[in-house]
């Protein structure tokens, strides 16, 4: 439970933090008096701050802070994040595969500096995370050693047949220390 109200914790200094920096761009915006970049930062404003207000509350804090911290919080190019039902709480053992995992696919997203990252969550009685990273080639590489992380860390990987979308496993059995 500690675990939890920590995540959640710091999950909310993140959330708090990310809205006072768009309220200090608005408020300079509105100063110079800059209204169509202004109108245009709020909706994109807007869009970010419910994307992470839903990954706040996709049923595990601990894997929400997981994919912020070792997937999007350094990610330079644009995501779309969408988080369908309530994820069960995750093993530790689950989250800690998956946060190696993530730590290597950031790493290798800076390849795509350009490309619209897709990442979606999927609760409910098989919890996935998929990622797809739109408008790049070559992404099945990344993918393929991504899976490689994922499976040596014991996550199941599924990947589309054209191998450009990743998904994850999030019930994992065969994790090591995984109850």
């Amino acid at each position: 439970m500690k675990e939890l109200n920590e995540a959640m914790e710091k999950l909310l200094q993140y959330y708090r933090h990310e809205f006072l920096n768009i309220l200090q761009v608005i408020g300079g915006l509105a100063q110079l008096q800059k209204t169509d970049r202004l109108l245009a930062f709020i909706q994109q404003a807007s869009v970010e701050v419910q994307q992470f207000g839903r990954l706040i509350a996709c049923g595990d804090p601990r894997f929400a802070l997981a994919v912020h911290d070792y997937l999007l919080q350094d990610y330079k190019g644009t995501y779309i994040l969408r988080v369908d039902g309530t994820l069960p709480l995750l093993k530790p053992a689950v989250l800690a595969a998956l946060q190696v995992t993530l730590q290597h696919i950031q790493s290798s997203l800076g390849r795509f500096p350009d490309g619209i990252l897709h990442v979606s969550v999927s609760g409910g009685q098989r919890p996935m995370l998929t990622l797809t990273l739109v408008d790049e080639a070559n992404t099945r590489a990344l993918w393929r050693q991504a899976a490689t992380v994922a499976a040596e860390n014991g996550l199941d990987v599924v990947f589309t047949q054209d191998g450009d979308e990743f998904s994850l496993h999030l019930d994992k059995d065969k994790v090591e220390g995984a109850q």
